[in-house]
């Protein structure tokens, strides 16, 4: 990724709508790395996001999708594919309880050929050998990448 497309990127995330599917969503970007292609969020769990006790897996996807879109639109770069299908998982490890303090560090582990695919990792931010959570998302198009930014 060069710092030109790094720079986009981070200017594209600070900008941008932080609700998605009905979810307001405050992720900020905490650190950037082009060589890893990682791009790390702070994030603070509140009362209001707990659920029976915890947070719950289906937040848990719905941040997977938002943080990991800024690395996969950046690899696509302008390409438009015609079809696409898309894939997220979401492993719960550990319970994520209020005022939680976490990384969520998202990472473009395949941009080749037809799949881009990053991973996610929901870790205490304080003791990083804690992890809460993991998560893959992944697109596979019908006709190739092709003309996405090299990252």
């Amino acid at each position: 990724m060069s710092g030109f497309i790094l720079n986009e990127l981070l200017d594209k995330l600070s900008k941008r709508n932080n609700t998605r599917f009905g979810s307001s969503l405050e992720l900020h970007v905490a650190t950037a790395d082009i060589k890893s292609r990682t791009v790390v969020y702070e994030y603070e769990v509140t009362e209001d996001e707990i659920f029976r006790g915890y947070l719950d897996s289906g937040w848990l996807s719905t941040v997977v999708d938002h943080a990991t879109d800024p690395l996969i639109c950046a690899a696509a770069g302008t390409h438009t594919p015609s079809t696409y299908t898309s894939s997220l998982t979401v492993h719960t490890l550990e319970p994520i309880l209020p005022t939680t303090h976490m990384e969520i560090v998202c990472r473009l582990v395949q941009a080749e050929g037809r799949l881009l695919q990053t991973t996610v990792l929901f870790r205490d931010a304080t003791r990083k050998h804690i992890v809460y959570a993991s998560g893959v998302h992944s697109l596979l198009y019908k006709d190739g990448v092709g003309s996405g930014a090299k990252l």
